[in-house]
């Protein structure tokens, strides 16, 4: 598609429609910018017009004024624009497709490898694992949720922060690593419901926990599905097995399938009509009493013929001495043995995604081990450290949702009764209702009403969360706040649990 002379409105400058506006008119288009949502800066619109002969509307202008328009798959297909283009069979492009229209006119990329990895859970600690795997053997620009790193010989250096993950922002990203004079073999993005179609190799983590979109008209699965079904000829695509959707529009792909077990969906898995190309067991070494065959393991599949159970096992020691067992079509290829400090289960779906891609890249199966074995876990995501020497369960990321706070709140209960504990402290909330659609106020009020006396005190993040009242409940701004006032209140024995919608 010819990506010149044409016009183009951009709606949404909110969510990544700036670059993507830049790059349009940088290419000879005349390009309109939407504020949807009236929230960008006058002086930032302003200067579009100006340096980049970007002019801005505020309201919605005429659709049939355009050649086309590129709009992101959040937005509410009702807005007038989206509604009319229907009406007048006016194309309409995704943020996602011209992303990837824009970047497959960039000679400079000519010879570089792209991996994007989309899903509910899991993205960010996937691809930062896969960076690392790949970073043994080549050099490698990720971009996540976390900020733009280069990673060479497993060490990363940090690049950029502060961009989201909307496709918009690997434009930046791509800018950013090129006049960082960098050139690396591999860039890995984690994007935002969707795929590019860019992609040599493409991760879908997991569809689930679903979710509704564009003020309610579509379900974010059915937009994840962009990763599968522009995929381009001759790549690869990963697939979480338990994805059903995902697998039959995959049939559809001129692209090679892989399939993994997700260990959280194991019981889903048990009903497709397909064998997983990957999966993990997981075990403990230690002596202990056998246990009866069949039982489970914390991560839902069965140990018995590996190890102890791992539910047997303290909370406490969930990391410390667990192995993992991977397999590829039933047959164990490699284990690794894990360090202390986090918990696993929260890190089970990126372990097999990660390990599965870089084999499939090329990487030495030594190095996915060295990797697996060295790693600690990643900040706000179960990360278990100290503040102020008081125990503290690290969950506040971009990701974060109320889902993820009851399995957090679940861990700390066990380890509180495993290590003998005090009581718990639990900071809960959003620093800012734009990440990832934040966390909902009605969503939290339900966690509060169900599980509220498990904690001694929570402290709520947010000004949404304002309207949320009992007795064991104060408030705070920020997430550093709130782990100030947490630390305040908590004693040597006692265990902070972050649980903040953020980006970090």
């Amino acid at each position: 598609m010819d990506l010149s002379r044409k016009k183009f409105a951009v709606l949404d400058l909110t969510h990544g429609g700036i670059p993507i506006a830049k790059k349009l008119a940088a290419a000879g288009n005349k390009v309109i910018g939407i504020d949807v949502y009236g929230t960008v800066d006058p002086g930032l619109l302003l200067e579009l017009e100006e340096k980049h002969g970007i002019r801005c509307s505020k309201t919605p202008l005429p659709a049939s004024g355009f050649d086309l328009l590129v709009a992101p798959v959040h937005l509410d297909s009702a807005y007038p624009m989206l509604e009319e283009a229907r009406a007048e069979e006016i194309r309409v492009l995704s943020h996602h497709e011209i992303v990837g229209k824009i970047l497959k006119d960039d000679s400079r990329l000519s010879g570089i490898k792209t991996v994007e990895v989309t899903g509910v859970k899991a993205k960010t600690s996937t691809s930062s694992l896969l960076a690392d795997m790949l970073s043994r053997r080549f050099e490698v620009a990720l971009h996540t949720s976390r900020g733009l790193e280069y990673w060479k010989g497993g060490i990363s250096s940090l690049i950029s922060s502060g961009l989201s993950i909307t496709p918009g922002s690997v434009l930046v990203a791509v800018e950013k690593v090129f006049d960082a004079g960098l050139r690396p073999d591999f860039f890995i993005f984690e994007i935002s419901i969707g795929g590019t179609g860019t992609a040599a190799f493409g991760v879908l983590t997991t569809l689930s926990p679903d979710y509704r979109i564009a003020n309610n008209t579509a379900l974010a699965s059915e937009a994840k599905l962009q990763l599968v079904r522009n995929a381009k000829p001759g790549s690869t695509l990963l697939i979480n097995a338990g994805a059903e959707n995902a697998l039959k529009a995959a049939k559809k792909s001129q692209a090679k399938v892989l399939t993994f077990k997700d260990p959280f969906n194991a019981k889903l898995f048990e009903t497709a009509d397909q064998v997983a190309d990957f999966a993990l067991e997981t075990g403990y070494n230690i002596t202990a009493p056998a246990v009866p065959s069949g039982l489970l393991t914390s991560s839902g599949l069965s140990a018995s013929s590996v190890s102890p159970q791992l539910s047997e096992v303290p909370a406490s020691q969930t990391s410390s001495g667990s192995v993992l067992h991977f397999m590829q079509k039933g047959a164990e290829i490699f284990s690794a043995s894990l360090l202390p400090g986090y918990n696993i289960s929260a890190y089970m779906t990126a372990f097999i995604a990660a390990s599965a891609a870089a084999l499939e890249l090329k990487v030495e199966r030594e190095a996915v081990v060295t990797v697996l074995e060295e790693f600690r876990g990643l900040s706000g995501r179960m990360q278990e450290r100290e503040i102020n020497g008081i125990a503290l369960i690290d969950n506040s990321n971009s990701g974060m949702d109320i889902l993820s706070a009851e399995k957090a709140l679940e861990y700390a209960l066990l380890k509180k009764k495993d290590e003998k504990k005090g009581s718990i402290i639990l900071v809960l909330g959003e620093e800012a209702s734009q990440v990832c659609e934040g966390l909902p106020p009605r969503s939290v009020q339900g966690f509060v009403e169900k599980f509220g006396t498990k904690c001694r005190q929570i402290i709520l993040v947010g000004e949404r969360m304002k309207t949320i009242a009992t007795a064991n409940i104060s408030y705070a701004d920020s997430l550093p706040e709130g782990l100030s006032k947490a630390s305040k209140l908590a004693g040597g024995d006692d265990i902070i649990l972050s649980s903040v919608k953020c980006f970090r």
